[in-house]
């Protein structure tokens, strides 16, 4: 931000102390009480003015995305530890992407515990150990039960997802890689603007609602041995 300031005529006054001015008075023993409110006078508008444009400043840095994506009621534009108060865009960008990303995983996560109650997979899960998926249990017990060649292949396809799959990226729109509504129909965006702004903030606060949601499922689930039901200590 340029800040204008006046001619050079108003510019001699900045170099005044108003505290060497006291302290001069006071050893004059008070002869010239005066020259203390004249040598702080051509100071305090400057420094006013300088205050002021500082505050300003910091409102817009603070300001810089409260229109952004994901600023809902009841908390509105919520930041309470300041992280993107310099107005940065990198890094706005780079978090909201990974805010978006972690609500998808999550949202994905939360299905996975439910449908397998009802539903499972027909077949054997490692025909090597004679594993079905009937016989994977549900939850964090899954983790101990499924073979690590699993675990390796779920941590490819997530690696090539995200480097292959997840491209190119949207300048300007954290999470948006041109693959249209729910990821799967590319050239299916939706034109029109209030809507299509509705459908994105619904997917943030769904995602937020899912992280929420993933993270007590494993708490109960780790107690207990399942995400819900009667609480059995």
């Amino acid at each position: 931000m340029a800040l204008a300031l006046p001619s050079s005529r108003c510019s001699a006054p900045l170099a005044w102390n108003p505290v060497r001015v006291a302290v001069r008075n006071v050893q004059l023993k008070g002869r010239s009480l005066k020259n203390i409110a004249l040598g702080a006078i051509p100071v305090l508008p400057w420094v006013t003015l300088t205050k002021r444009y500082a505050l300003r400043g910091k409102t817009i840095r603070q300001k810089a995305f409260e229109d952004e994506l994901g600023v809902q009621p009841p908390l509105g534009y919520f930041d309470p530890l300041g992280i993107s108060k310099d107005g940065d865009f990198t890094e706005f960008y780079r978090r909201r992407e990974a805010e978006i990303k972690n609500g998808r995983v999550a949202m994905y996560a939360t299905i996975g515990y439910i449908v397998p109650e009802y539903f499972r997979w027909p077949g054997y899960l490692s025909p090597t150990e004679d594993l079905t998926f009937e016989n994977v249990p549900n939850g964090l017990q899954a983790l101990l039960k499924v073979p690590p060649e699993g675990w390796l292949q779920i941590l490819a396809w997530c690696g090539m997802y995200e480097i292959l799959i997840n491209q190119p990226k949207h300048p300007s729109e954290p999470g948006n890689y041109y693959k249209g509504r729910l990821g799967l129909l590319p050239g299916t965006m939706i034109v029109d603007p209030e809507k299509r702004k509705r459908s994105l903030n619904a997917e943030i606060a769904n995602g937020r609602l899912a992280m929420v949601a993933i993270f007590w499922m494993w708490i109960q689930d780790g107690l207990h041995g399942k995400a819900w039901g009667e609480w059995n200590p």
